[in-house]
């Protein structure tokens, strides 16, 4: 058994991925970073009740880059979408993972030998995350904390921002942290929900419909969801206020845990995945009806 509560150097000092290997299956006890996690009444938690009830009831689900998770293969598509769209930054040698989860993004770029940052309000997605990078060729730093308390790091070349600013009512003034951690030239690969795909995927709440036809803006469900939709233009601009180039807004996820997510067989070539997108996107019903945007965007200035 390990002596300490984590791995030496943990929080604030990577640390090669190698070295977690005798930690894998052990519990890891993390320090709490930002006072808004002990706080119930702010809407982040209502994200992080629902996953530290998917932990306890469902890991099964929760843990989907397990091979013998129930959703391994619909999860695997939707980061292969996200893979595929970010394909020309994934040779970073510096990440900062913000919402890394148990690192279904994270583990792409430790496997070709990054150092990546992650970030996650969630303790037992670190955990796992800290399990899955085991034995991969980078080095990996956790930090239980949110995108409004972001660890003091030398600037990135890529921050990741995967499914999470979606859930931040201060939107802004999350941007405005990550771009500060992201160097000159440096990406921002993010990805946001979209108006009205999210409401026709199987995941979506009956009681959501009247909010799902005003369009985007935040969809407040009072404890059972909190999570903010953006169209195009809304989107764009936020990001060039934030002071980022935009390279792409792509919109993505008609299958995938979106809207025709049964249409798709669960195990599907990336090829055919892409020939289903394309085709959705050239619908005249369907291409309204994305789940994601994901983009690109770059930092051009200080």
């Amino acid at each position: 058994m390990p002596t300490s509560d984590r791995p030496d150097g943990w929080p604030g000092t990577p640390v090669p991925c190698g070295s977690l290997i005798s930690w894998v299956d052990l519990p890891i006890r993390w320090p709490c970073e930002a006072p808004a996690l002990r706080d119930p009444s702010t809407p982040e938690h209502v994200y992080l009740r629902a996953a530290a009830e998917g932990w306890h009831e469902h890991p099964e689900w929760m843990d989907f880059l397990a091979l013998d998770s129930p959703v391994y293969h619909l999860k695997r598509a939707s980061r292969d979408l996200y893979l595929h769209a970010w394909k020309s930054h994934l040779n970073a040698e510096r990440v900062l993972d913000v919402g890394c989860g148990i690192g279904r993004i994270a583990m792409t770029f430790l496997d070709r030998g990054a150092t990546v940052i992650g970030v996650d309000g969630d303790p037992e997605s670190l955990q796992r995350c800290a399990w899955h990078a085991a034995g991969r060729a980078g080095s990996l730093d956790l930090h239980w904390s949110t995108v409004h308390a972001l660890p003091e790091i030398d600037p990135v070349d890529v921050v990741v921002a995967c499914e999470v600013l979606c859930y931040i009512p201060d939107i802004a003034g999350a941007l405005q942290g990550l771009v500060e951690r992201l160097r000159i030239g440096g990406v921002l690969l993010l990805s946001m929900e979209a108006p009205w795909g999210w409401a026709a995927a199987e995941d979506a709440p009956s009681s959501a419909m009247d909010l799902a036809l005003a369009g985007p803006g935040v969809i407040d469900l009072g404890g059972e969801r909190w999570v903010r939709t953006f169209d195009e233009s809304g989107l764009r601009a936020l990001l060039e206020q934030a002071g980022l180039q935009v390279e792409t807004i792509a919109p993505t996820h008609y299958g995938p845990d979106g809207p025709l997510e049964r249409c798709l067989n669960e195990d599907l070539s990336l090829e055919t995945l892409l020939h289903f997108e394309a085709s959705c996107r050239q619908h005249p019903v369907w291409s309204r009806l994305h789940r994601i945007w994901t983009v690109t965007a770059r930092r051009v200035k200080g």
